[in-house]
């Protein structure tokens, strides 16, 4: 199914709300995560878009790891200050056994890696000595070269996961740090929005805005996503 030191597949991810159940109104935590989710759909391209599936759980589907990764980053971006949600996203061979179901009728070591990942992000939570921000973990499955909605896979590195979960441990515990205003802030640079735009959304000085920037890591993620995003986790 591989050969070299390149693996051919599709990124899946896994997304769901932590501690959901204990939110003091669900009604209002549904609707803001359906936000978010459209919204990560609009801006992210998707071979399949994020999507509700079992209880509090969504998945999606993309060509390239540099999109997956984006779309986590968006939806956890949007829901600062609201729920707290943790991803798990692998790579691989996706089988599709059920059409028409979407990710429920679909199997294969992609999604195999994204359940692994997002259960190491469910145990790194509860180990001491462990950074208590991480939301996010990338796991590589085996590769394959059949076709998913009518795309040819792509291929990433082999060595290429313990350096993305290098990048998501650090992106997440900045995140983490973040209040609401910080997030906003964040995710108006990734949507390309300038300070000067941003200060006159939010009702303060531009200055005040890039102070924030610097200080609350917003740049720091907004760059180190851009670079990590170039070269090889392009399909």
């Amino acid at each position: 199914m591989t050969s070299g030191r390149l693996i051919k597949g599709f990124a899946s991810l896994i997304g769901d709300v932590v501690s959901s159940r204990e939110h003091v109104d669900r009604a209002t935590l549904q609707g803001a995560l359906d936000e978010a989710l459209a919204a990560a759909n609009a801006e992210v391209a998707s071979l399949q878009p994020l999507t509700p599936t079992l209880g509090d759980e969504f998945q999606g589907v993309y060509a390239g790891l540099g999109e997956a990764l984006g779309a986590t980053l968006l939806v956890r971006l949007a829901l600062a200050g609201e729920a707290e949600v943790r991803f798990g996203i692998g790579w691989g061979a996706i089988q599709t056994l059920e059409p028409g179901r979407g990710a429920l009728g679909q199997d294969g070591p992609a999604w195999w890696a994204a359940r692994e990942a997002v259960d190491r992000v469910r145990r790194s939570a509860s180990r001491r000595g462990k950074p208590r921000g991480t939301r996010t973990m990338f796991a590589l499955g085996e590769g394959g070269t059949d076709p998913f909605a009518g795309r040819q896979p792509g291929s990433i590195p082999r060595g290429v996961e313990p350096l993305v979960n290098a990048h998501l441990v650090t992106r997440d515990e900045l995140v983490a740090r973040m209040d609401p205003r910080d997030a906003r802030i964040a995710l108006g640079l990734i949507r390309g929005h300038s300070a000067t735009e941003l200060a006159a959304a939010e009702g303060v000085t531009q200055p005040a805005i890039s102070q924030r920037a610097i200080s609350g890591g917003a740049y720091a993620i907004v760059e180190s996503h851009r670079l990590l995003g170039e070269g090889i986790l392009r399909p």
